[in-house]
Order: structure tokens, then sequence, then C-alpha cells
């Protein structure tokens, strides 16, 4: 990592000038006022920075390459009085017109000064470009990128999931100040950025041009903020911590929420450096807004004798598990409302800029983020929290992420530059027992746990000579038809970390070849580092290495053969590490993976004022580095040790795309513009899917004696897949209906092909089977889907204090899986189960979507001094729900136990009985209202902002999913069952089914991982100071 590091600084230092373009453009026309004609030789200057520019002949002028931001725009002539504009908005990588008309000196000898209103519609944008802005962000109730984002139109916000325009989750591309923030591992956005750091957030949902790759669905692009001539300071402290957990503030529970964050900006050094930070503390002692019904063990009825539990001392353990049966449970099994207890989140994060104008032809800026997340696992969802309500003790994860990126900008001449930019970026992330550390052999040590002075109460014996075992841990609690439950002093039994690097460099020219012919080419290479090490059974390894007693120490022939006992015992999948996980492998079968996504592209773009049309063509290279057996059907392998023969794997061939990009705009007046779009995109698959956790995995999963058809089960292979593709189309007017009010209409098309599914791979004749028959199941790219929709956007600029924003999609999304395990019961069940051969609508589809923001506010020195400065925002959002399929209730217990057979079929999928086709239900319509009420206090050089985010204003219980097996968000079906009798006859069982199941979703989140109802009501108070 250290030699990286020193890498990137010496590039940055031998580089002329140094990401990828995220500037923009600054065009208009200078005229005189009285007589129109044009003012050549004009000068049209941004107040605070060295770009300017000089009018031709026609009176035209272009400023190239100008940062994210907003400005003042000033024109000057000799003769003329000068014209200054404030509140000029630039966007990254758009066009911004801006005209003057200057009047004569003989009018006017003081300059004029303008406020310039924010335009209704984007004159020069060929595709959706949906902005949010610094003062937009401040405004919301909501805080993150992700919710942000949600509110535009064509996105939806699913179960933790963000789809663009019908396509399947993590298919956005992210970039900070120009630099890659997408994690190829898993696809997500790779750092942090603070909102009080957010200059401009930039969502393009379709038909980007061909300068911008690396997403099927959706770029984001994120511009930090940047230091003014003078320095400015702000404090922004928001809270909803007012009540304990489970007790109510205003008929609110809080969720013990605290958040932090400080910026300070100004010039550096002289005014040619400007520097920005940001700085961000952020706490929630329950980390999952969640609504929990309350319950308490100790208040179920015996039936038989009219007492309450807490009478006749409280649940007892069955002695299913090895404890005493009919001893007391630690303690009732109780929750408090609206909360999970040891579910705390503390989330540190740091942004910053450093821009240096060395001159006006030479500018340099360094971007850099770091962040630091830790959490307890095994409480954010009620199933987890209730299987660990007694357990003491945690394991935690940490996650460390960072990214420093430099990029110079150097004028050739005022119609001409290019950009270089190189950036560095990691992740580290860690599942550890904090007793212990990385010392993960002492985790479920007794020995180790007595010499640090840990309760080793209750550990485990072998059954029948009841001899200790030194490495199993305690006994699990049970009661009540034997329900699980995590002892105090609980042992963990996984320990896991992985390292992600990457080094990008990058190259943009452009140049303005004339007033109308715009041209750029460029590309770009990021090389990752990938590392990553887990030991999934700790008692297994250690029993296998040193025996029950701890004291039978295992040998080994060599190290070849103890890497491969070891990782076979104790279920290890690493690369990058070792097999004990304590040194980096730098090469070799175990060394680390090192994909590599390289790309070029040429991008024309003809300007005029009634006509726009970017003209591109991207060429991508995807080479993943994929490890897979040089023979599929035949594999060379250890039949011994049965493990594949290390060196005759090899890694997967790259892929290579052309990509057309066409994009015309009609700006027929300056009130309608017509657009159109045409593309191709590709984009590779979580790498964390296809490397599959290393050479174990991939021994087991190809040799025959281990092989096996049944995805279900978790055995696939990654090296068959390959990138997903996708073609755009849209259509689009944007239409300015008075000065103050604007519609725009986008109607889009999407056919998304080579999607990833479980499927059988099959035999080429080469081995023992004949060419066509199954022998393993993998990542096969069969799957595909369409999308089409109509997105309307209603915009009200500013008028008598009256700002208001409303979005609408109409879309219908249809495939043949909603996400790669869609078929994996096809994989599993041969006989019965069948691929999709119709096309249906996608779990996440969702009709109808839309978004309300209302803002109504006074400014200063309007409506009196209680008034002035006071300002609501109501924003409400709403959908029409999504699909599902009902099936039947259980008929059989099968493999399920009394506690989770409602959800059976949902936890084995091969169990499934539909009792219709496939997606034909939609879950309910649900809005939800959020509120933010301010005020803005002047006090001289300070400026106080008091103020009030309300979200899920009504506490309404919106429902996002069902059970599928009734429809409903409250019953399984369950207990209504002829099946359940023999059940409800136990003492308890049907009050504690109900408090966990039906009023707590235990069943559902084991199911799926998500919940059934939306986020409870908060409410947050904040403060925040603006120092000038």
């Amino acid at each position: 990592m250290h030699r990286r590091l020193m890498f990137v600084l010496a590039s940055l230092l031998l580089l002329p000038c140094f990401l990828f373009a995220q500037d923009g453009k600054v065009r208009g026309r200078v005229t005189a006022k009285e007589s129109g004609e044009a003012l050549i030789g004009a000068n049209v200057v941004l107040d605070g920075t060295t770009l300017g520019a000089a009018a031709d002949i026609n009176g035209d002028f272009v400023i190239l390459s100008v940062p994210p931001g907003v400005y003042t725009v000033r024109a000057t002539y000799i003769g003329y009085q000068t014209v200054g504009i404030a509140n000029v908005r630039v966007s990254a990588n758009l066009t911004t017109t801006q005209d003057f008309q200057l009047p004569s000196s003989a009018i006017a000898v003081e300059a004029m000064e303008i406020i310039a209103e924010r335009p209704l519609i984007q004159r020069n944008t060929t595709n959706t470009v949906r902005l949010t802005t610094a003062e937009d962000i401040e405004n919301l109730p909501v805080r993150g990128v992700q919710n942000i984002l949600a509110l535009n139109a064509g996105t939806v916000l699913q179960d933790g999931e963000l789809h663009v325009r019908g396509s399947r989750a993590n298919e956005v591309a992210y970039y900070v100040d120009g630099a890659t923030a997408t994690n190829p591992y898993s696809n997500e956005e790779n750092i942090t950025v603070i909102d009080e750091a957010i200059e401009e957030l930039q969502l393009q949902s379709g038909g980007f041009t061909a300068e911008l790759g690396g997403a099927n669905s959706a770029v984001v692009r994120t511009t930090v903020k940047t230091g003014g001539s003078s320095f400015k300071a702000t404090v922004n402290y928001l809270t909803d911590d007012f009540a304990k957990a489970g007790e109510e503030f205003l008929g609110t529970t809080s969720r013990g929420f605290r958040n932090a964050a400080v910026t300070l900006s100004g010039p550096l050094l002289g005014s040619k450096t400007r520097f920005f930070l940001a700085g961000q503390h952020n706490y929630f002692r329950n980390r999952t807004p969640i609504f929990i019904e309350p319950f308490n063990t100790n208040n179920f009825v015996d039936p038989a004798t009219g007492q309450t539990l807490a009478e006749l001392g409280g649940l007892t353990d069955d002695g299913l598990e090895g404890r005493v049966a009919g001893s007391p449970l630690p303690a009732p099994i109780a929750f408090k409302k609206n909360f999970l207890p040891n579910n705390q989140l503390r989330d540190n994060s740091l942004n910053g800029t450093l821009v240096y104008d060395m001159s006006s032809a030479l500018k340099f800026r360094l971007t850099g983020t770091y962040g630091y997340n830790r959490r307890p696992l095994g409480y954010n969802t009620f199933n987890n929290a209730l299987n660990n309500i007694f357990w003491q003790r945690e394991q935690r994860r940490e996650i460390k992420t960072g990214m420093v990126a430099l990029k110079g900008t150097h004028v050739l001449n005022p119609k001409t530059f290019y950009e270089v930019n190189v950036s560095y970026s990691a992740r580290n992330s860690r599942d550890f027992d904090p007793d212990f550390g990385d010392e993960w052999t002492k985790y479920g040590d007794v020995r180790e746990w007595a010499a640090a002075g840990l309760d080793t109460s209750n550990w485990g014996r072998n059954n029948t000579t009841r001899q200790l075992n030194v490495f199993q841990g305690p006994y699990l609690h049970s009661t009540i038809l034997n329900f699980e439950v995590r002892a105090a002093n609980g042992t963990v039994n996984t320990y896991a970390k992985d390292e992600q690097q990457s080094l990008g460099a990058a190259l943009d020219f452009t140049s303005q070849v004339t007033k109308n012919f715009e041209l750029k080419f460029g590309g770009r290479a990021d090389r990752w580092t990938m590392r990553a090490y887990s030991v999934n059974d700790i008692r297994g390894y250690m029993d296998f290495l040193y025996g029950i007693d701890g004291t039978t120490n295992r040998s080994f022939t060599d190290d070849y053969v103890r890497r491969v006992e070891l990782s076979k015992a104790g279920n290890i999948q690493t690369y990058g590490f070792d097999i004990d996980g304590v040194n980096k492998s730098d090469s070799g079968i175990n060394g680390p993976r090192n994909p590599l996504f390289a790309s070029a592209y040429v991008q024309s773009k003809l300007e005029y004022r009634d006509l726009i049309i970017n003209l591109g063509v991207r060429y991508e290279r995807l080479d993943a580095k994929v490890l897979q057996p040089d023979n599929v059907s035949n594999p060379t392998y250890d039949k011994t040790n049965l493990w594949i023969d290390e060196n005759s794997v090899i890694e997967t061939e790259a892929n290579d795309y052309l990509l057309p990009r066409i994009n015309f705009a009609f700006p027929v007046t300056d009130r309608t513009v017509f657009y159109a779009q045409y593309g191709k995109y590709v984009q590779m698959p979580n790498l964390n899917d296809l490397y599959r956790g290393g050479i174990r995995t991939l021994s087991r999963d190809v040799i025959p004696e281990t092989r096996s058809l049944y995805g279900f089960f978790g055995q696939y292979v990654g090296f068959t897949a390959q990138p997903e593709r996708t073609e755009q189309y849209e259509l689009g007017i944007r239409q300015s209906l008075t000065d103050n009010f604007a519609l725009t209409i986008t109607t889009f098309y999407k056919d998304m092909q080579d999607l990833l599914r479980l499927d059988r791979v099959v035999a080429d004749g080469t081995g023992a089977q004949a060419a066509g028959t199954p022998i393993i199941a993998g990542w096969i790219n069969n799957d595909f889907a369409t999308s089409k929709g109509l997105e309307l956007t209603l915009e009200l600029r500013r008028t008598k204090r009256l700002a208001a924003k409303v979005s609408h999609t109409i879309s219908d999304t249809r495939g043949t899986g909603s996400d790669s395990r869609s078929t994996r019961v096809s994989v599993s069940d041969a006989t019965l189960a069948t691929y999709p051969t119709l096309i249906y609508r996608l779990n996440y589809n969702q009709t109808h979507r839309g978004t309300m923001s209302i803002d109504y506010r006074f400014a200063q020195n309007d409506g009196g001094p209680i008034l002035q400065g006071v300002g609501i925002s109501a924003l409400v959002n709403y959908n029409s729900g999504h699909n599902y399929t009902k099936i039947l209730e259980p008929q059989v217990l099968g493999q399920a136990n009394p506690w989770n057979v409602g959800v059976r079929a949902t936890i084995d999928p091969r169990t499934r009985n539909p009792v219709e086709p496939v997606n034909s239900s939609s879950t309910p319509w649900n809005a939800n209202v959020d509120l933010t009420l301010d005020k803005v206090v002047g006090l001289g050089k300070v400026n106080a902002r008091f103020y009030a985010n309300i979200l899920n204003l009504f506490n309404t219980k919106s429902i996002i999913n069902v059970y599928e097996t009734t429809g409903t968000s409250n019953d399984d079906g369950w207990l209504k069952s002829a099946l359940a009798g023999q059940y409800v006859a136990t003492p308890y069982y049907s009050d504690f089914y109900k408090a966990i199941n039906l009023d707590n979703r235990w069943g559902y989140f084991l199911a799926t991982g998500d919940d059934i109802f939306g986020s409870p009501r908060e409410f947050r108070l904040g403060l925040m100071l603006e120092f000038f």
C-alpha cells in the first residue's frame, strides 16, 4: 500500500498537469443594449478566478474548464457600462448560457449588478440530467446521497437498493470530483461525501455521453465544494436524542441520533490557493429505523392457572441444547418500542479540496476523503436482535475508506485545454471479536478466555463422555419447542477481512474547434488490488487442528497438505492472504485479484442556438481476471486431497466493447427544447460474486467428486459470468409554460441483455460426461429484461415565497429474473422447476412512483421581525407498490421448525406452490410525508439557522412488503392452519409466535433480510451556525 501511495505522489510530480472531465462551460453573446450590435472583443470574466474570454466578431464568447459552482460573471467593454450577473451556476460537464446586454456609458456610469435566476429548463443538455445543489440539500429533511437520489423521477429505492429506470440494483457508477468512486467488488459507492460538503449532486439517469461509462443504468457525479476568496465556517448539529430507548418525545421514539458537521474554507497562503474542509461525526443508538411492538414474556398468562409467567418464575430452558431442563432463562425476553438493543453506529468522515490557480493557464485541484464506520454485527434486524438478546459480547465490523485525487488543467490557448488526473482509493473492512482482535484462533478457546478473565460457565461438552470441548463455547439457551437464544458469553465463530485498493489515471483533451464545434477525446484506466480472507468455522478449524481437548497437535506432510486440509476444516476462503490470514500473499494461486478496467472515447459536440448534437463512441475493456480451470469438463486435480491442480488454473479473458452514443437537442425557442438519445452501455457484475472466495471454493465446485448442480446450496462458479449490457432510447421535451413554471416530459425504453442468472453449465464432451450434460451450476448471462416509462416533472421557480416541484414516473419493467439468484430453484430442482419462458413484471417494478416538494419561505427583511427568515418545506413520496406472487400456505412442516414455518416457502423456494402467474399481485399503495421547519436569524457576521426535520410526519406504518402466503402485512397464515394444532397446544407457543412473528416479523426478517413496514416517525432538532 505504501509503495503504491509513493507511486501516486511521484506520478503527480512528474505529470505536467493533472481526471475525468468534471468541469463545465459558460457561453453566451455580448451585445449593445440600445442597438443590439455585437461588441467585438468585450471581456467576460468569472469573479474570483483567472477564467475569462473575449467576444468574437459576432459577440460570442466561450469560457472553458469552469469548475462547478456559483459565480458572478462580469462583462466589460470600453464606452459601455460594466454588467455583473451574480448567482450563475455552472454544472459538471454541462454548458451554461449567459448573454449580456451592455448599456452605453453615456446613459449610466455606475456598474450594474444583476442576480440571475435559476434556469427553469436546461437548453444545452441532450439527455436527462437531474441536478441537486447545495441549496437544495440544505432544505431537504433527508440526509445521505442514496436518499437524495431516490427523490428523482425514474428511481426506485426498495429494500435499501436503488434501481434506476428498471435496472437491477448496483448498476450505478459513482464519481467524486471526476475520480472513480465505485467499488467494483460490490458495485456500490466506495466513499462517503458529507452533505455539507456537496456543491452539486448530478444524476444522469439515461443517455449519458461517450465520456461516461462503467454503468448500465445511471451515473452519479458529486462535486465537492471549494473555498472562496474569504474565510467561511459552518457548524451544524442535529439530534433526535430527547428520550431514552423505547420512550417517546412528542409522541415519537428516539433512535439516539446525533450528527455534528463542521466546515471551514477560504484562501490559503495568498489568493491563488483556496481550501475547503468538512468533518462529520454520526452516531445512532439504534441504527435501524423500525416499528417494534413492545412485549415481555413475563406478561404471558398461563392458561391453566391464570397466572403470569412472572408469577411462575419466567420462561425455562427445555434442555434441548445441553442445558439443564427446567432451569430459568437469564431474563425475560423483552423488547422496547421501536428499539433494537446493541445496534449502535459510529461514523466519522472527512472531506476536503485544495485548489491552486498557478496561472491563467495552469491550475490544480486536490480532493481527499476519509471515512471510518464502526458497528456491532448481529443486531440490525429483529430476528438477529432476538436470537442475541442475552448475548453480552459482540462481533464488530470496522470499515475504513479513503481517496485522494489530483487533477491538473493546462490551458493551451483560449479554445483548447487538457486535463490529467491520477487517483488512489482504498477500502479496508474487518469483522472481529474486540476482545481478541485479529487473533481469531483465540475466539472460542476456553483457556484463552480464562486467561483474559472472561466468563467460561456452561462450556460445551462431549455428549457421550461429557469431556470438556475446549473450543465449543457455551450451550445455547432453548425454550418453547427449541427456540434458540445465544448465551450471554457466546463465542464468535467467524472472522473476515478484505482490502480493495485502486490506482487510476485519466487524460481528457477538449478543444472548441470553432464556436459551434467542440471535440473531446481521452481515456482512463483503473487497476485494482483486491484481497479477501474469511474463516467461517473457527470451531471446526480448531477441533481439526488440536482435537476437542486442545492438546492433540495435528501434523502435516508438507505445507501444501496443511493449506488444503485447514481450508476445508475451517471453511477458509482466501486470496491475497496466506492460509492463516496473517501475511499477505502477493503472487501465485493465493495472490490478490487484479482486475483492470480501461476505456477510451471520442466525443464531438455541435452546438448552435437551435440545434445541439452529441456524437461519440466509447471503447471499454473489462478484465476481471477470474480464476478458472483450464478445462471445466475435465479439470486436472489432486485425486487424493480433492484439490484443483493449482498449475492448471488460468484467468478468464478480457472483454472488449465499442459503444456508440448519439444525443440530440433542439432548442426550438428559449422556452421549448426537444431532445433524443440512443446509446449502448456495459458493466461488469459484482466481482465478489465472480471471485467466489478463492481456490478452496473453486476446487469444491469443479471437481467431479465434490461438485454439484444444486446452486441453491451455494455451490456455483463465477468464472462463467460475462459483462451485462444495456441499450437505451430516450425522447423528451422541456417546456417553460410561464416565466416561472416549467414542464419536462421524458419517455424511455431500455433493453437489458446478458443479465446474470444461476444456470447449469454443461459438459463439452472432453470428460466423462457426454457433451451437453449438466455438470455444475454457475453464473450465466441468460436473463434479459425490458423497461419502458414516462417521467413527468413540473417545477415552479420561487414566486411570492413559494417554490415547488412535482415528479411522477409511470413505468413497466419486465424480464426473466428480478436478480441473479431468481433461478436458484430451477438449478436445484431438475425434476419440477423450469427456467422462465415468458417475461413477467419484476419484483421491484413500481408502476407509479412520485415525489412532491413544496417550499415556502420568507426572505430576510420580508414578513416582519417574526416571519423573516422562516421557511417550511414539505416532501411527499408515494408509490403504487411492487409486484409479488401469492403462494399456498404450508401444507407440511418439512424441514421448517415451529417458528419459521410461516415463511417456509420464502426460505426454501423449492417448497413454493404459487396460486397465480408470477408477480401478478402487488403490494398496497403507500405514501410518506417529511417536513422541515426552519428560521434563519442574522447576528452580525453570524447566521444562525434553527430547524426541525420530521421524517414520516404522520407516523404512517407504510406496508412495503407482505407475506406471500396471505398477501397481508400482519398474518403469515400459520396459526390458522390445521397443521399448527399440535404446536398451539404447547403453553405460551401462540403468545410467543404472535409476539415475534405476527407483531414483529421475526420469520420474515430471517427469510428475506427485509422488513414489511417502512420507518416510524423521527423528530430531529438542529442548529446551524454560519460564520463569515
